[in-house]
């Protein structure tokens, strides 16, 4: 009950400022009719048994409104109170909207980092080296289909990140995928120069 009255809240609020803002009545009753029936059909009973158990009248600025009810009494505790209803279509012409203001994000994903650093992840060579290609995986349990004999180092690494993807340089790209083991060894863009 709650939920739809947050929702139903919610459009009134957002069209407040609109001259015709009485037309959300039939909104309301076929939301209303939406709550009324799948309570009904939750509690296996009938609409009518809804409306008597849970209708309730509603005090909102000095006016009486018609609407749905549930109270759930609590030992030592305000009772918990879901409310249908209540929520008055009078226009606002000078009502202020409270949009939030979209977010921005400026954080790269750690996929898009791992590519601009343009470093192969097994060997250490960069773009000026070799070319820089992402290998992937269908899903993180294919890394398990190793079990009885070692893990390849690049199966170890993925595994321990939890990542289906691994920037490889293009030569160790195709050793992977030959089933070679690839080179370890560090390149030579990556050691410090020599005077």
């Amino acid at each position: 009950m709650a939920t739809y009255q947050l929702e139903y809240r919610g459009l009134v609020e957002y069209y407040q400022l609109a001259y015709n803002l009485s037309t959300l009545s039939r909104l309301k009753w076929i939301m209303e009719q939406s709550l009324v029936k799948t309570l009904a059909h939750k509690h296996q009973t009938r609409v009518s048994k809804i409306y008597q158990k849970y209708r309730t009248e509603l005090q909102v600025n000095g006016r009486t409104y018609k609407g749905l009810q549930v109270v759930i009494p609590r030992e030592g505790k305000k009772p918990l109170r879901a409310t249908w209803g209540g929520v008055p279509l009078i226009w606002d012409s000078k009502a202020t909207i409270q949009d939030r203001s979209q977010r921005h994000w400026n954080e790269r994903s750690e996929l898009e980092k791992r590519l601009l650093a343009q470093i192969c992840e097994n060997c250490g060579a960069t773009r000026l080296t070799d070319r820089i290609e992402v290998h992937h995986i269908r899903a993180l349990k294919d890394l398990n289909k190793y079990e009885g004999r070692e893990k390849p180092r690049w199966v170890k690494i993925m595994a321990a990140r939890r990542r289906k993807t691994f920037v490889l340089c293009h030569t160790c790209h195709v050793d992977l995928h030959a089933g070679r083991p690839m080179k370890r060894n560090v390149s030579r863009s990556r050691t410090p120069l020599r005077r």
